[in-house]
């Protein structure tokens, strides 16, 4: 038998025993993947809720800081000695892998596999914290997976932290996009929109035209639900929807449809519980979006939009109406002004268009124009446009018009068409950092918002 755990324990003055409670070992015993998940899991919670400005600090975040340096350095000492031991060129040498992460400031060993690993040098190597594990041996690389497909679990992380999204291969489209809801009008499915809080949806303006406001108690949004295959609907309290949208503003120049301010904010009647299905995205020009993006409390708004719309084409996506992440490249700079351009080309929506920027103002973000690019179908408005930066995932527009729609005549949803020779397809995002003003006006005390500039 081996001895895990701390050798020698002391009383401490608090009555808690120091150190980690000793257990003995068979040498070729194994961990299960679902008690080693939650030893890691306290570590991981704390790291991620670390970056929420609002939750409640740990003990594991008042220490002083972890020498990393000595830890990789045993880590090393360890490998070097092993290798001694085995031999170099030997066959047991080569087929032993290592995989070193850090969680500061805990330090736990895995062995992995059925060869001689050894228990002290593992416990040796594990930190001593009262009351915690932190060495195991797992049977195989599959047994590794299950812990961290446990361990990324959000569902645990019950505050709302942002732009978390489960990018597993084991998890659903609704866990991967877990702020993606559906939002029917009048009972009928014509909307998306994004979870930007736990009570507080943003969508299209364009959504509510023809409503009336009289049928609020017909409205409907569907948040992704783990106990449910359809999501779990939310009634609405509150619709906000900016005041200068106005589909036929623009009719006596010609213009049949025009989608400038097409923002709306839908208050929900109830908090949505956080979960792996349902949690909120980051808003960029936020303190919960900087905390995310690990940026200096000083940023502003023009030092995110700088950070994630560095380059003239910028990967992004949004989802659809299937539940799939597709992808399309938003333009900005020169090539923005030539991928709008492509508007006085259809002739057909705008027979009599004489400047381009009377329908495509500043307020847009325009993709498409790239071959790769998918194209929104009629029922994606509202929806999030977003990007992924340092493992977290940014709004910065919303689906709101296009030239072609690649679901139009198609019974299934999920096919989409790509445009017939001679048609020119451009879709137009609202940005969100045109749309500031309007954002803090409507949303100040919901989130926190960093200067303009």
């Amino acid at each position: 038998m081996v001895l895990t755990g701390s050798a020698e324990r002391e009383c401490q003055d608090n009555g808690v025993w120091s150190g980690t409670e000793p257990l003995c070992r068979q040498p070729y015993s194994y961990d299960f993947p679902e008690d080693v998940a939650p030893a890691l899991g306290t570590s991981f919670s704390n790291l991620v809720g670390a970056t929420n400005p609002t939750q409640k600090r740990t003990d594991h975040e008042n220490g002083t800081g972890t020498n990393t340096y000595e830890a990789l350095n045993s880590v090393y000492l360890m490998m070097n000695n092993q290798m001694q031991r085995l031999g170099m060129e030997t066959m047991a040498w080569q087929e032993i892998r290592h995989a070193i992460i850090l969680l500061t400031d805990d330090i736990y060993a895995i062995g992995v596999g059925k060869m001689d690993v050894d228990w002290r040098e593992l416990n040796e190597l594990g930190s001593k914290k009262d009351g915690e594990r932190h060495a195991f041996i797992l049977q195989d690389t599959q047994a590794v997976c299950q812990v961290f497909e446990h361990m990324l679990d959000v569902s645990k992380l019950t505050n709302t932290i942002c732009g978390v999204g489960n990018m597993s291969v084991n998890a659903s489209d609704q866990e991967r996009t877990p702020w993606h809801v559906t939002f029917k009008p009048k009972s009928k499915e014509t909307c998306r929109g994004a979870l930007i809080s736990d009570q507080w949806v943003l969508t299209a303006a364009h959504c509510f035209h023809n409503t009336q406001k009289e049928d609020r108690q017909l409205w409907r949004v569907i948040v992704g639900d783990p106990n449910s295959q359809h999501g779990k609907e939310f009634l609405v309290e509150e619709a906000v929807i900016a005041q200068g949208f106005d589909a036929h503003a623009k009719r006596s120049q010609g213009i049949m449809e025009f989608y400038g301010d097409d923002i709306a904010l839908l208050k929900l009647t109830q908090k949505v519980k956080m979960s792996t299905h349902a949690r909120p995205i980051c808003l960029p020009c936020t303190v919960e979006a900087n905390m995310a993006l690990r940026r200096s409390p000083g940023s502003t708004c023009v030092d995110h939009e700088q950070e994630l719309m560095n380059q003239q084409d910028t990967a992004a996506h949004f989802v659809a109406l299937n539940g799939d992440k597709l992808s399309i490249t938003l333009q900005t700079g020169l090539k923005w002004t030539s991928c709008a351009q492509a508007v006085s080309q259809n002739k057909k929506i705008f027979p009599d268009l004489k400047n381009v920027s009377e329908v495509v103002t500043d307020q847009f973000l325009c993709s498409g124009a790239k071959k790769e690019d998918h194209n929104p179908c009629q029922g994606e408005s509202g929806g999030a446009v977003f990007l992924e930066r340092r493992h977290r995932f940014f709004q910065v527009g919303l689906v709101s018009w296009g030239l072609y729609d690649p679901c139009h005549g198609a019974s299934d949803k999920n096919s989409r068409k790509k445009p017939p020779p001679g048609v020119v397809a451009r879709d137009f995002h609202i940005s969100l950092f045109r749309l500031q003003p309007w954002l803090r006006q409507h949303l100040d005390g919901v989130l926190t918002f960093l200067p303009l500039n």
